[in-house]
């Protein structure tokens, strides 16, 4: 129960993340952190309304159906030693991260594996919050996939550092795709990192392929 606890916390995260980012993205006071003006976005508005709800079920859907089926391997709960759980979080985000790297360059950019399928997130050139959700349902399941390998690659975690996880991955999918470069301690970083992901999305041909952090566009070289 925990569990299903946790992820209907996460979605509801991810969900007020956007209704709050939307907010900043009208308000004259940070109109100076718009990334840019225009999406560039070559779907109409039906299209992408369509990818948000058909992506928003099949998220919920497939994280619910392997906390199902999968709870007792990924998860445990109980008493626990306070600093396991910041060393699983780390652990987990760096394994995370290298992983959807190699995944994010490789099948979906260099090779041609993929390509067609990460092609639906590349329409728009200047993401949006929303966008976060233009995907092809394959890469969805795959993104979340890679956290849940992620996380049986370290043994399971215990639930609370699985909350902090997945809260976290779901508030940063929106908040990468902000289009909004914050200015303000403490999300400055944040900013950041929704900079180098709208210089992703601006050609298949892009760099800055990690997700959560840059380390590794900074190791191979990928970095914009």
């Amino acid at each position: 129960m925990e569990l299903f606890i946790i992820l209907a916390l996460g979605y509801g995260a991810s969900y007020l993340t956007f209704i709050l980012l939307k907010r900043a993205f009208r308000s004259e006071s940070t109109k100076e952190w718009i990334i840019s003006p225009d999406a560039n976005r070559s779907v109409d508005s039906a299209t992408l309304h369509r990818s948000v709800r058909l992506n928003s079920a099949v998220s919920v859907a497939f994280m619910f159906g392997c906390a199902f089926a999968f709870s007792g391997f990924l998860v445990y709960s109980g008493d626990v030693v306070l600093w396991h759980i910041p060393l699983q979080v780390v652990a987990v985000t760096l394994i995370y991260d290298f992983l959807y790297y190699a995944v994010h360059r490789y099948p979906f950019h260099e090779w041609k594996m993929l390509r067609k399928v990460h092609a639906v997130h590349h329409k728009p050139r200047h993401p949006r919050g929303v966008d976060s959700l233009l995907l092809h349902p394959a890469e969805t399941c795959i993104g979340l996939g890679a956290l849940l390998v992620s996380v049986a690659v370290v043994g399971g975690v215990h639930v609370y550092s699985f909350a902090v996880l997945f809260i976290s991955y779901t508030v940063l999918n929106v908040i990468n795709h902000a289009g909004l470069n914050f200015q303000r301690f403490p999300l400055r970083t944040l900013g950041m990192l929704a900079v180098k992901h709208d210089k992703h999305h601006h050609t298949m041909r892009s760099g800055n392929y990690a997700f959560l952090t840059t380390l590794p566009d900074t190791l191979f070289g990928t970095a914009e």
